[in-house]
C-alpha cells in the first residue's frame, strides 16, 4: 500500500473525481474505515482482517491514481509514488479476486463492481461484465435485491441504504452493458422488491419512497441523481426486454421470454415506452436539468479542480449537479434512440398515392399519422441535443472524471445516428444540421480522447463513416446514385407531447392482428372511410435505412482489425493483460446498428 499522505490524497481524488458517479457506498462510512488499515495513524495494529474491504480500499485509490492531475501526481512524487503502482493493484486484486468472493460480503460485491466498472470504462468489456457478474450473484446472495423488514437497530436504516446503494449500482451497470454492448440482461424485475434510493437518507426524518413513482423528498441531494439514474435503468432494461428480447430468464410457459413480435405490437411498446421516458424526465429537478445549466461551470479549468483537493461546499457541490445533469441527459437521450431504433427501418406507404392521403379524402390537408417518420425525428433530435454538450464548458471537466468513457459511449452513439439518418436522405432540409452535429460529435471525441480509449476509436470511426456520407451525397448530386427520400415535418419532442400521441393514435387505430405477407404488412384503419382502405396502405422496408446500414457497415469492415496469422503472436501477453482481448471494444458498442439485428435482414417472409 502507498504510504498514508499519499493514500489519502487518492482517496480524496477517487471522492472527487468518480464517487459522485459511482455512489456505490456511503462516503462518511469509508472515510472513517480506510484509516484503520494504517496503524501508525489509528493508534491500534492494522486491520486486515477484512480483506474484502481491504480489496476495496484498493481498487479505490486505483481509481484515483488514474485520475489525478498534474499538481496531484507531483504531490504523489514527493511521497515516493508513481502511476506504476496502479498497475500493481490492479493485478494484485486480479490475483486474488477469487478469494475475495469466495468472502460473499457486501465489500466483495462492492470490490467487482469497482474493478469491473474500471475495466468496463477502460477499454475490456468483455473482461468487466464477468466480473460484474460476480458482484451480481454475491449481491444476490446477500438478497440486496430485496426489501429488508425495519428493524429496531440504530444502524438499519444506515446499513440499508448502504446495501441498496450497491444494489442499484450493480443494476445499472448490467443495464449500461446490455444497453451498449448487447449483452444479456440478467436482472428479472419481478424477481426484486428493493426499495428505490433515498436522496435524504441522512435526513432521519424522511421516509424513503416504497416504488420509483412514488414522489421523492423535494430537496435534491447529490444522491437524487443516483436515484434517477436508477429509475431510468429499470424503465431501459424493460424496453430492452420487449423490443430487443434481451430477456434470458423463464417466461410464464417456462420458455425463455422472447418471443417473435409483431409491429403492431412494436409500435405500442415504442409508444409506451416514448411515454415512460418523457415521465421520467418531467421528475428532473431543477439542479438536474442539463439545459438550465449547460452553458455554466463552476470551475474554469481542470487544473482549477485539481488544486482543489478534497473540495466541499456550495461551489463544489454545483459543480457536481452539473456533472451529473450532463449524464442524466446523455442516458435519456441515448434510451430514446434505443426506443425508437426498431421503426427505423419501416417505412408507412401507399399503394396509390405514397406519401399523402387521396386528393379526394376530407382529410387531404392533413398528414397521415407516421409513426416510423416520428421515430426518425425523435432519434435525431435526441442525437441533435446530445452534441450540444461540445459548447458546453462541462465539457472540458467531465473528461477529468471517472464518467469521460461514459460520455464519449453515448456521444457516438448520437454521431452513429447522425451518419445513418444523414446517409439516408443527404439532401433533405434536416442533413445540413444533422451534418454540422456530427462534426460537434467528432470534436467532443477529440477532446476526450487523450483520457479515453473509447474516445479515440469512435473518433476514427465517426471519420471513416463521414467520409462515407460526404460520398453519397456527392454521388446523388451527381446523379451517380438515386435520391431515397424520407419524409420530414414531425413534431419535435421539444414543443409538445405529438410524437407520443402519434404513435399512441397510429397503434391503437391498426387492428389487434397486422397480417403480413410478401414482406408487407396491411394496416385496417377502421372505421374511418377518410383513409384508404386497408388494401391501400402497407408498411414496408425502407431501402434509404438498409442502404445507410450497409455504409455504416462498411465502415466498421474498414476498421475492424484484421486476424492474426497462425504464427504471429500479440505485443502484450493476454494472460497479464487482458484488455489485449478487448482491444477494439468500439466494435461492440455498434451492435444497435448490425444488420444482423434489423428486422427485415433475417426476417422469415414465408409466414
Amino acid at each position: 500500500m502507498p504510504p498514508f499522505e499519499a493514500a489519502s490524497l487518492l482517496v480524496d481524488t477517487y471522492f472527487d473525481r468518480a464517487h459522485w458517479f459511482m455512489l456505490i457506498f456511503q462516503q462518511d462510512d469509508f472515510r472513517q474505515r480506510w484509516p484503520k488499515l494504517y496503524p501508525r495513524h489509528s493508534g491500534r495494529p492494522g486491520d486486515y482482517t477484512n480483506a474484502a474491504f481491504l480489496s476495496t480500499f484498493l481498487v479505490v485509490i486505483a481509481i484515483g491514481i488514474h485520475y489525478v492531475g498534474p499538481h496531484r501526481q507531483s504531490l504523489l512524487v514527493r511521497h515516493g509514488v508513481d502511476s506504476s503502482l496502479k498497475d500493481r493493484i490492479l493485478s494484485c486484486v486480479r490475483a486474488k479476486l477469487l478469494d475475495v468472493m469466495s468472502l460473499g460480503s457486501l465489500e466483495a460485491a462492492q470490490t467487482c463492481v469497482l474493478l469491473g466498472t474500471y475495466y468496463l470504462y477502460h477499454g475490456s468489456p468483455r473482461l468487466a461484465w464477468p466480473v460484474c457478474g460476480c458482484g451480481l450473484r454475491i449481491a444476490q446472495a446477500l438478497h440486496l435485491h430485496r426489501r429488508l423488514r425495519p428493524s429496531e437497530s440504530p444502524d438499519f436504516r444506515q446499513q440499508y441504504e448502504t446495501r441498496k446503494r450497491c444494489w442499484w449500482a450493480i443494476y445499472e451497470i448490467e443495464t449500461f452493458s446490455a444497453v451498449v454492448y448487447g449483452y444479456p440482461h440478467s436482472i428479472w424485475n419481478a424477481d426484486c422488491d428493493v426499495e428505490p434510493l433515498d436522496p435524504s437518507a441522512k435526513l432521519q426524518a424522511m421516509q424513503s419512497p416504497r416504488t420509483p413513482s412514488e414522489p421523492r423528498a423535494r430537496k435534491t441531494t447529490l444522491l437524487s441523481y443516483k436515484c434517477l439514474m436508477s429509475e431510468l435503468s429499470v424503465v431501459t432494461n424493460e424496453a430492452l426486454g420487449e423490443l430487443y428480447r434481451t430477456k434470458t430468464f423463464p417466461g410464464e410457459q417456462g420458455k425463455p421470454s422472447r418471443p417473435r413480435r409483431d409491429l403492431q405490437d412494436t409500435l405500442q411498446a415504442v409508444a409506451k415506452y416514448n411515454s415512460h421516458l418523457q415521465q421520467w424526465q418531467a421528475k428532473l429537478p431543477l439542479e438536474l436539468q442539463w439545459d438550465r445549466i449547460s452553458d455554466q461551470a463552476n470551475y474554469s479549468t481542470p487544473e482549477e479542480i485539481d488544486s482543489d483537493i478534497g473540495a466541499t461546499g456550495p461551489r463544489f457541490e454545483s459543480h457536481i449537479y452539473q456533472l451529473q445533469a450532463m449524464a442524466l441527459m446523455l442516458a435519456y437521450e441515448n434510451a430514446m434512440i434505443l426506443t425508437h431504433r426498431p421503426l427505423l427501418s419501416y417505412k408507412l406507404r401507399s399503394s396509390t398515392e405514397p406519401e399523402a392521403l387521396p386528393a379526394s379524402s376530407d382529410r387531404a390537408d392533413q398528414p397521415r399519422p407516421n409513426p416510423f417518420v416520428s421515430s426518425i425525428e425523435a432519434c435525431r433530435t435526441a442525437a441533435l441535443r446530445m452534441a450540444s454538450i461540445q459548447s458546453s464548458p462541462v465539457l472540458k471537466l467531465v473528461a477529468e472524471t471517472y464518467a469521460v468513457t461514459f460520455v464519449s459511449i453515448h456521444t457516438f452513439t448520437a454521431g452513429v445516428t447522425l451518419g445513418i439518418l444523414c446517409s439516408m436522405d443527404p439532401l433533405n432540409q434536416q442533413s445540413s444540421a444533422s451534418k454540422l452535429a456530427l462534426q460537434n460529435v467528432m470534436e467532443i471525441q477529440e477532446t476526450l480522447k487523450s483520457r479515453s480509449v473509447v474516445a479515440e476509436q469512435g473518433l476514427d470511426i465517426l471519420q471513416r463513416l463521414t467520409k462515407l456520407v460526404m460520398q453519397r451525397e456527392l454521388d446523388v448530386l451527381l446523379g451517380k446514385a438515386k435520391r431515397t427520400t424520407t419524409q420530414s415535418g414531425s413534431p419535435s419532442r421539444s414543443s409538445s407531447q405529438g410524437l407520443s400521441d402519434e404513435l399512441q393514435g397510429l397503434s391503437g387505430d391498426v387492428a389487434s392482428q397486422v397480417p403480413t405477407s410478401g414482406g408487407l404488412a396491411t394496416l385496417n384503419r377502421g372505421a374511418s372511410s377518410a383513409l384508404p382502405g386497408p388494401d391501400d396502405i402497407f408498411y414496408i422496408n425502407d431501402p434509404a435505412m438498409t442502404d445507410a446500414l450497409l455504409d455504416f457497415d462498411q465502415a466498421l469492415l474498414s476498421y475492424a482489425p484484421q486476424p492474426l496469422g497462425e504464427h504471429e503472436e500479440t505485443a502484450e501477453n493476454p494472460i497479464l493483460w487482458p484488455p489485449t482481448l478487448d482491444g477494439f471494444p468500439i466494435l461492440e458498442q455498434t451492435w444497435l446498428w448490425d444488420l444482423d439485428n434489423d428486422p427485415f435482414f433475417n426476417a422469415d417472409l414465408g409466414n
